[in-house]
């Protein structure tokens, strides 16, 4: 068993007794750029996890001293409370322990062995995985009382306030409250939540990496924040209630467009589409209906690729690829966006030759080879 080995490397390691904790990745089946607007989002867990092994030190320190160990390199990395940690990645971690601070807990020295099995840079959210586990991992060594609303609240402002992305709070929420084989359906304005079953077995999901590593930092994403916030300004001087594009309807955007640049009009249209794509899939699916699967999915990566932007070559050539491959359901590329995967559903009965054939087009067009994950 995967916990037991942790144990006993953490053991060999720090030679004491750890106990382990862990949080789910998640796939987003439809929703995306949704939650920063306060809107609707439906992600789901996948079963790649990260896991945190975590026991206190013993012994009189000056200051809280953190040592981490990952099981990629086996090489251990320290940090203290009072300054930045001196490796970009630690940044996660200090940031969550800095963030429970500022709500007035107090810390004694650790010792951290740290496990993933979620693919980075994927669009997988292992970085809300990362903060979900430890966040839950010194709650309950430290016997704090954070809920996990709370947990995925201090994952979200690590994001925030020491790597620089401004992310909504769906892939805290999902990695804190997702449970297998279930939907979510988040309204992020006021993070009321749905559970909708999805127990099909005729149906399965594989993921292909388009290859191309993005980096929500140095790419775009907060500029899409910026365009929507700047077109919720415009917005509000025609009707001041308004807080978010979620609050906007298609005939209000559309009467008032002229108000806008071009850019941000598109954008903000298609935050307001994909919410009514996400509403109409979760009660079609509730009425156990998935005949409109198919055309959200791929109006969704549409809105990606030509009205959000967010979208690269290596995505759209999957999508296209898939749509052309016997077996397929629906596909749309998922994730902030500029590289990580596409989600493609598929007939069960076809699914293996599904991946064949796409690793086929894909490594004849990309000359890679072809990354794909089974969820």
């Amino acid at each position: 068993m995967l916990e037991n080995q942790l144990l006993k490397q953490f053991k060999n390691q720090f030679r004491t007794h750890g106990r382990v904790f862990s949080a789910p990745g998640r796939i987003n089946i439809i929703g995306e750029h949704t939650d920063y607007n306060q809107g609707f989002v439906l992600p789901a867990i996948i079963k790649q996890r990260f896991y945190v092994v975590i026991a206190k030190r013993s012994g009189l320190d000056p200051f809280p001293i953190v040592r981490i160990v990952s099981s990629k390199t086996n090489e251990v990395s320290e940090f203290n409370l009072f300054s930045p940690p001196p490796k970009q990645w630690m940044n996660y971690f200090w940031g969550v322990m800095k963030e429970m601070e500022k709500r007035g807990k107090e810390f004694s020295s650790i010792d951290v062995f740290i496990f993933s099995e979620i693919p980075v840079g994927a669009g997988l959210a292992s970085s809300a995985a990362l903060t979900t586990a430890f966040g839950k991992a010194l709650n309950a060594v430290f016997n704090f009382d954070f809920s996990l609303f709370e947990l995925a609240e201090i994952g979200q402002a690590t994001e925030h306030n020491y790597i620089g992305v401004k992310c909504g709070l769906m892939d805290q929420f999902i990695s804190a409250f997702g449970i297998p084989e279930t939907f979510l359906k988040i309204d992020c304005q006021t993070y009321d939540y749905e559970y909708i079953p999805f127990h099909h077995p005729e149906i399965r999901m594989v993921l292909f990496n388009s290859r191309v590593k993005h980096n929500l930092v140095a790419s775009e994403y907060n500029l899409r924040r910026e365009s929507c916030e700047m077109t919720v300004s415009v917005l509000q001087q025609f009707d001041p209630e308004i807080q978010s594009l979620r609050d906007v309807t298609l005939p209000f955007l559309n009467e008032h467009k002229d108000a806008l640049t071009p850019i941000d009009y598109k954008r903000a249209q298609y935050v307001i589409e994909e919410n009514n794509r996400v509403i109409n899939l979760c009660e079609d699916l509730k009425n156990n209906d998935l005949s409109s699967l198919e055309y959200l999915l791929y109006a969704s990566h549409e809105g990606l690729r030509d009205q959000y932007q967010v979208s690269c070559p290596e995505l759209d050539f999957l999508v296209e690829a898939a749509q052309q491959t016997p077996g397929i359901i629906g596909a749309r590329m998922m994730g902030g966006g500029f590289g990580g995967c596409t989600l493609n559903v598929v007939e069960a009965n076809q699914y293996d030759q599904f991946i064949k054939v796409m690793c086929e087009k894909f490594e004849k067009k990309y000359l890679k080879t072809a990354i794909f994950y089974q969820i």
